[in-house]
């Protein structure tokens, strides 16, 4: 989660994904959220499976680490891709708590109505200790936008 965050710090928007080989635990690859108003997808965890694909790295083997609960565009985006496992730090609901615009359904929710197979191992709320400072900070940093928070398109 350590390096997950520091590509978050990295970002705009601090959300931050790493590929772990599950094997050795090294991280293989990592991405920061790069989203603008003129592309919405660019999310940490789309843009994880981007450079994945670019370096010839398969999902199979590997956990997807986040710094928070992806999204539904991003956990559909991961099942489709087989991720055998996937953790993160800050919960989607916890992140609307705080005011910062979320589609708040559940990846375990995303995962039970996939028919994909195997579903993936979750861990939730993984290095919160880590991951729920970035988000206090965001919600709480001034900006043009409304309540200082990105708009949806910003995020």
């Amino acid at each position: 989660m350590t390096e997950a965050v520091a590509y978050a710090r990295t970002a705009r928007w601090p959300f931050g994904a790493v590929l772990v080989d599950l094997r050795s635990g090294e991280v293989v690859a990592g991405a920061a959220n790069t989203v603008t108003a003129e592309d919405a997808t660019a999310h940490a965890e789309m843009n994880l499976l981007q450079t994945a694909r670019e370096k010839g790295l398969r999902l199979r083997g590997h956990a997807v680490v986040s710094t928070a609960e992806p999204c539904p565009m991003c956990a559909g985006a991961l099942l489709w891709a087989g991720a055998p496992a996937v953790a993160f730090g800050t919960p989607s609901a916890h992140l609307a708590a705080l005011g910062i615009p979320q589609i708040v359904v559940p990846f375990d929710a995303i995962a039970r109505h996939s028919s994909l197979r195997p579903r993936p191992a979750l861990g939730r709320g993984v290095g919160r200790d880590l991951t729920d400072p970035l988000y206090e900070e965001l919600a709480g940093r001034p900006t043009a936008g409304p309540r200082g928070l990105p708009s949806s398109s910003e995020r």
